[in-house]
C-alpha cells in the first residue's frame, strides 16, 4: 500500500483542526485583551460563573459542568482564590469536602466583566452577519455535541431553569 503523500503548509493550513486551534488562540487574546483591566482569563471567568450560578460547588462539580480535567480547575481556583475572588468553605454534612463560594470581590468582578465580556464576543463576531452568527454557533454547537464522546474531560451541562441542558 503505498504511504499518503505528506501535507504542505497550505493544506495544513486548511484542515478544520488547525483553523479550531487558531480560532481558539485568538479567541482568547480576544478576551483577555477585553478584560486587561481586570487580568481575567476565559477559564477564570467561567469558573466564576458557574461559581455565580451554582454557589457552594466542590472542585469536581465544577470541572464537570465546564467540560475542565481537575488540574486545570484547581489552577484556576487557585488564581481566583489568591485574589480574592473565591473562598473555600467546609461543607455540612462532609467536613472534608471544601465547597467554593464568590466572594463579595469576586460578585463585584463578575459583575464589572460583563461588558468586557460581551465586547469580547461582538469582536469574535464581527466577521459574521446576524445569519451567519446563528449558523456558526449552530454548528458549533453540532460539533461539539456530536464529538462530546472524544473528549478528554466530559461536559455535563445542568439543565437550564426552562428544563432544558
Amino acid at each position: 500500500m503505498p504511504s499518503a503523500p505528506i501535507e504542505n503548509l497550505s493544506q495544513l493550513y486548511l484542515r478544520p483542526g488547525f483553523m479550531l486551534r487558531r480560532a481558539h488562540q485568538i479567541s482568547v487574546a480576544i478576551f483577555e485583551g477585553s478584560c486587561a483591566r481586570l487580568g481575567l482569563s476565559p477559564a477564570q471567568y467561567a469558573v466564576l460563573v458557574a461559581l455565580h450560578e451554582l454557589p457552594g460547588s466542590a472542585q469536581g462539580q465544577l470541572g464537570r459542568v465546564l467540560g475542565m480535567n481537575k488540574v486545570t480547575v484547581s489552577q484556576v481556583v487557585k488564581v481566583l482564590e489568591e485574589r480574592g475572588w473565591v473562598a473555600r468553605t467546609t461543607g455540612t454534612g462532609d467536613r472534608r469536602c471544601r465547597q467554593l463560594v464568590l466572594t463579595r470581590s469576586g460578585k463585584s468582578t463578575i459583575r464589572r466583566a460583563a461588558g468586557m465580556v460581551q465586547q469580547a464576543y461582538d469582536t469574535l463576531m464581527s466577521p459574521f452577519d446576524a445569519t451567519e452568527r446563528a449558523l456558526f454557533t449552530q454548528l458549533l454547537q453540532k460539533a461539539v455535541c456530536e464529538l462530546e464522546p472524544h473528549a478528554r474531560a466530559a461536559l455535563e451541562p445542568i439543565a437550564e431553569q426552562d428544563g432544558t441542558a
